[in-house]
């Protein structure tokens, strides 16, 4: 979209002042972790538990609403059509899943076996198996890492709307912003800048519908009136739309618990109070977000005729652009673009702790000292981002694509592990890797069309139910799990 100088001069200007701004609290935060409760570890990976309401229900809600829900979902609703606006609304669900499910039994399992990360809380469930512990691992960095990449190539894209110049330029300073906050805060810097990026997102969010909605010279129903009368198709559900919402409802909506850099969360809060109020407030924000960029789809297609956005990922941006003051729009894109990089700095924390203190720690040498595990950490950090930048240098045409098919990774990894672990007393090791390898296997089959078995829902579904389905029977078949490790998971005596 052409901007005069003195527009993108503008926008470019709040841009860096809200960045440098960041960059600021993410110091001021680093003092706050070094004064935290716990060792290195616990510091950077929990916060030292401490998290607060608005702390926790941020995280949970940027881990799932970022990029994909500023950029992925409008560009797949542009391009295919008004069913993909149900799809995305199972979201609004996904604080009751991670907080209201897990929240209250992982927190207090995790304080009991003194677990720092999302993958070493589990393999203490399953009897401390290294395999487990591997096969999670593995593919921790395989699917949450190309979650990563959609996430970080929504702010490249951003900064190739706001200044006009090379994706890749954006795509670079966006990972060294991202190893800073990383490197400085923890997770509890992470975490305390995602309390300011919702703020702004949701002042964004409200300010941008009301001007889009009115940057059409129609009322919202003339609008959506008219765009039914000059495009009918985009309305009309495809021959497996049924199939396709209840697979978007479960893998955005019920199965948000699998992702590990959101479950995370049920490590970090300071109590229960805490937890219930997060929960609310939460699921308000996630709503809020939700109802005005899906509204927002409307006007999207509307105002832009095909062809004339470089890719449907730009919609709501290019739009925020179009009809907001410069300042405004600088302060919108700055605000999603922030949002971008804490979500992002929640997965490179989370990538990070799977290959030093899952991988490396927990498997290889339990005796690590503390000085090698810092500096490993600062060489996963490192290492991860620059992999996630180089992968993302060739994106996807659409985000959205990306991040569903690494979803359904992780649904099909975790699902089981997690379900059977925390509520099924004989869920065991021999159970859980049967699940997790079968689940892999059935969900490459399934989505390369090898076996023909979908009936027209995402490929995840049918692998998760079939893989779930054989981590129970192997269960049944198998030694049960110790006496101790149930007791830990399911006793009441040391709550």
């Amino acid at each position: 979209m052409d901007l005069s100088t003195k527009q993108r001069t503008i926008i470019i200007v709040v841009f860096a002042l809200y960045t440098a701004a960041l960059l600021l609290y993410s110091i001021v935060t680093r003092k706050a972790m070094q004064k935290g409760k716990g060792d290195y570890l616990s510091k950077f990976y929990t916060g030292g538990r401490s998290g607060g309401i608005i702390i926790t229900a941020m995280m949970v809600s940027a881990g799932v609403a970022g990029a994909g829900v500023f950029m992925g979902v409008p560009g797949f609703t542009y391009t295919y059509g008004a069913t993909w606006m149900v799809c995305c609304f199972f979201s609004i669900g996904s604080n009751l899943m991670v907080l209201g499910l897990l929240g209250k039994r992982v927190g207090i399992v995790a304080r009991r076996t003194n677990s720092q990360t999302f993958i070493e809380l589990f393999m203490n469930r399953y009897n401390n198996s290294k395999v487990v512990g591997i096969l999670c691992g593995v593919s921790t960095l395989f699917f949450l890492g190309g979650f990563a990449v959609s996430t970080i190539t929504g702010g490249g894209r951003i900064f190739q709307i706001l200044t006009g110049q090379d994706y890749r330029i954006g795509l670079a300073i966006f990972t060294a912003l991202v190893i800073i906050a990383a490197l400085t805060g923890g997770i509890k810097g992470v975490a305390s800048a995602m309390v300011i990026q919702g703020i702004v997102m949701t002042i964004s969010v409200l300010l941008l519908f009301i001007m889009g909605v009115n940057s059409t010279g129609l009322s919202y129903t003339q609008t959506i009136q008219s765009l039914m009368q000059t495009n009918p198709d985009w309305f009309k559900p495809d021959a497996n739309a049924l199939q396709t919402t209840i697979s978007y409802a479960i893998l955005w909506g019920i199965t948000t618990f699998t992702l590990p850099h959101v479950t995370m969360t049920a490590l970090t809060y300071k109590d229960t109070k805490t937890l219930h109020r997060a929960l609310k407030i939460g699921t308000a924000v996630v709503a809020i977000w939700l109802l005005g960029l899906n509204g927002l789809c409307f006007i999207t297609k509307y105002s832009f005729a095909e062809g004339t956005l470089a890719t449907a990922d730009l919609a709501i941006p290019t739009l925020a652009v179009k009809v907001m003051p410069a300042w405004a729009a600088g302060l919108v894109l700055a605000g999603v673009s922030g949002a971008v990089q804490s979500s992002m700095g929640g997965m490179v924390v989370s990538l990070a702790g799977t290959v030093v203190s899952d991988l490396y720690k927990n498997i290889f040498d339990k005796d690590a000292k503390p000085e090698t595990i810092k500096k490993l950490n600062v060489a996963a950090i490192l290492v991860v981002s620059i992999v996630i930048f180089l992968l993302a240098s060739n994106p996807p045409q659409l985000l959205a694509q990306l991040i569903t098919y690494a979803t359904g990774g992780l649904t099909v990894v975790f699902f089981h592990v997690v379900l059977l672990g925390l509520f099924w007393k004989r869920a065991n090791e021999y159970g859980a890797v049967a699940g997790i390898v079968s689940g892999i296997l059935l969900y490459f089959l399934i989505d390369k069309g090898i076996l023909a078995i979908s009936f027209g829902f995402n490929a995840c579904i049918m692998a998760t139910l079939l893989s779930t389905l054989i981590a129970v029977i192997v269960s049944l078949l198998t030694p049960k799990t110790p006496y101790g490790i149930i007791r830990t998971w399911f006793g009441r005596a040391t709550e």
